[in-house]
C-alpha cells in the first residue's frame, strides 16, 4: 500500500470513530465573562457548543463560574430558564460566586417551583422533587459524583426527570479513571450514551471480580477520543496547554496518630490483623474514648479552625462531649438546620465543625481552614472528598490531616494509601490520554504544554506517631 493509500485508509478508520454530535450554541471565548481565566473561557465556549457536556476538573479550578456563565448564555439565547442543582449548603457559595462575577442579578435561590424567577434557579438535590423539569431548558448537576451509585434513587431520578432537557452540564472533580461505572453514569445523565451501552462497546468484564471492567486494548484510542468529544477532564490548566500559574498547591501533610490499646480479653498483647468491613464498628466502639480523646487533645489546645470528620453518631456524641466550642451537623436534622450550621462554619462564624463526609464532604469550599482529623475507614471516596474541602486550589497554607487509628486498623490505612496511589497514577494517565483530544476539541494548538510541575495532585507523605 503506497503512502497515499495509507493516508486515505487512516481517514476512513478515523471516520468510524464515535463522536458526540454538537447540539448547542456558538459563543466565542472572547465573548464570555472577562473576569474568567482564558482556559476557563475556552472550556465554557466549547461546552456551550456541545449543549451537553461534562466538566471533570480538579477541586478549586473554578467549575462554579464556568457552569454559571454556561447557564447564563443558554438562558439569554433561548429566553428561558436554567436549574442548577448542588449539594447541601453549596447554593450559598454559588450565589456569592455569581455576584463576584457580576451575574448575581440573574441567579436566584429557590425552595420549590413556586420560587422560580427568570434566569438561573439554584437549589440543592434534596429539594429536586419540588421542581418541574419541563419548565427549564437547561440543567446543571454540580458535584455530579452523586451519580456514582449505578442504580441509586437520586441517579435514576435525575436521568428520568431531565431525559428531555435540551441542555445539560455535569460538573465534578476528575472522576476516578478506574471507576468505569461513574463515567457511564455521567454519560447517561447527559443523554449521550446509556452506561450499559458504553460498557458493552468498549469494556470487558475483568473476570477477577464481579462488576469490575477493563478497557478493551484495541478500543482504547476510540474510547478516549469519544470521551473528549463530550467531556473536559483536567487536573491543571497545563493539561490543555495553558500555564499552571496560580494553581500550585501548598504541601499536604498526613499524620497518623496510632493509639496503643489494651489487648483483647484472653490475649497478652495486640496482634494487628486485617479488619473486615463487618469488624470495623466493633473496633471503633471498643476504642471510642481513646480515639475521641486524641482528637480533643489536638483541637482543644489550639486556636485554629478545624474540620472533624466522623463516620457514626456515637463517634459524634463522644467528640461533642469533649470539644465544647464545636458545632455538629447530623443527618437526622432538618435540611434548614444543616444548611444554617454549614453556612456558619463556611462564613467563619464557628471555629470547629463535626460532621460526616456524606453530609459536608461535597462541594463546600473550606480553604479558610487547614487542619482536619479523620477516623480511619475503608472508603477512599470519603477520604478524598473530605480532605479536598481544605486541600484545593485557593488554599494558601500547608494542610495538616490527622488520621486517628488504632494499632489494629493498620490494614485500613494501607488500603487507603494503595487506592490513593492508584487514583493519582490513573488520573495522570487519563490526562495524558485525553490531552491532545481535548485541545483538538477546544480548537487549541497541539504544541507542547507550557509546563506541568506535578505538585497539584493529592499524594502526600504519611508519617505516624503513637498516642
Amino acid at each position: 500500500m503506497n503512502p497515499s493509500e495509507c493516508s486515505h485508509y487512516r481517514q476512513f478508520l478515523d471516520s468510524k470513530h464515535l463522536r458526540q454530535i454538537k447540539s448547542g450554541i456558538t459563543v466565542e471565548a472572547d465573548e464570555l465573562n472577562p473576569m474568567m481565566k482564558d482556559w476557563q473561557r475556552a472550556i465554557t465556549s466549547w461546552a456551550l457548543r456541545c449543549g451537553r457536556a461534562g466538566l471533570f476538573e480538579e477541586c478549586g479550578l473554578g467549575k462554579t463560574v464556568q457552569q454559571l456563565v454556561w447557564a447564563e448564555h443558554v438562558c439569554r439565547h433561548h429566553n428561558a430558564n436554567a436549574l442548577l442543582l448542588c449539594p447541601l449548603a453549596v447554593q450559598w457559595q454559588t450565589k456569592l460566586e455569581a455576584e463576584k462575577f457580576g451575574i448575581g442579578c440573574r441567579v436566584k435561590l429557590a425552595e420549590s417551583q413556586a420560587d422560580v424567577q427568570d434566569g438561573i434557579t439554584i437549589t440543592n438535590y434534596e429539594k429536586l422533587h419540588h421542581f418541574d423539569a419541563s419548565q427549564f431548558i437547561a440543567v446543571v448537576a454540580d458535584e455530579a459524583s452523586i451519580l456514582k451509585s449505578y442504580v441509586g434513587a437520586t441517579k435514576r431520578m435525575l436521568c428520568d426527570k431531565f431525559a428531555d432537557t435540551p441542555y445539560k452540564l455535569a460538573c465534578t472533580a476528575t472522576p476516578a479513571p478506574n471507576d468505569r461505572m461513574e463515567l457511564g453514569n455521567q454519560s447517561e445523565f447527559l443523554g449521550i450514551m446509556p452506561s450499559n451501552a458504553m460498557l458493552a462497546r468498549w469494556f470487558i468484564n475483568d473476570g477477577g471480580a464481579v462488576g469490575t471492567y477493563r478497557l478493551r486494548k484495541h478500543g482504547e484510542r476510540d474510547f478516549w477520543r469519544w470521551m473528549c468529544s463530550w467531556s473536559a477532564c483536567i487536573s491543571t490548566p497545563s493539561d490543555i496547554g495553558f500555564s499552571d500559574d496560580g494553581y500550585i498547591l501548598p504541601p499536604i501533610r498526613v499524620h497518623e496518630i496510632v493509639i496503643e490499646c489494651k489487648p483483647e480479653p484472653g490475649m497478652l498483647f495486640n496482634v494487628p490483623a486485617a479488619i473486615s468491613a463487618t469488624d470495623v464498628h466493633r473496633e471503633k466502639r471498643r476504642h471510642l474514648n481513646e480515639r475521641a480523646d486524641a482528637v480533643a487533645g489536638l483541637v482543644n489546645g489550639d486556636t485554629d479552625t478545624w474540620v472533624i470528620w466522623c463516620d457514626t453518631d456515637y463517634e459524634a456524641d463522644a467528640l461533642v462531649a469533649r470539644i465544647k466550642d464545636a458545632i455538629e451537623v447530623r443527618g437526622s436534622e432538618s435540611v434548614k438546620a444543616k444548611e444554617t450550621k454549614l453556612k456558619a462554619f463556611t462564613d467563619g462564624q464557628e471555629r470547629v465543625i463535626i460532621t460526616k463526609p456524606e453530609i459536608g464532604g461535597f462541594g463546600l469550599n473550606w480553604q479558610h481552614c487547614h487542619k482536619t482529623t479523620w477516623f480511619a475507614g475503608y472508603s477512599y471516596e470519603r477520604w478524598y472528598q473530605a480532605v479536598r474541602r481544605l486541600f484545593r486550589f485557593g488554599q494558601k497554607l500547608p494542610v495538616d490531616a490527622y488520621v486517628i487509628r488504632t494499632v489494629n486498623e493498620g490494614s485500613i490505612v494501607e488500603s487507603i494509601q494503595r487506592k490513593e496511589r492508584q487514583h493519582v497514577e490513573m488520573q495522570r494517565e487519563m490526562a495524558a490520554l485525553m490531552s491532545d483530544g481535548m485541545r483538538e476539541e477546544l480548537g487549541l494548538s497541539l504544541a507542547p504544554r507550557k509546563y506541568r510541575p506535578g505538585k497539584s495532585v493529592l499524594l502526600p507523605a504519611w508519617c505516624s506517631s503513637k498516642c
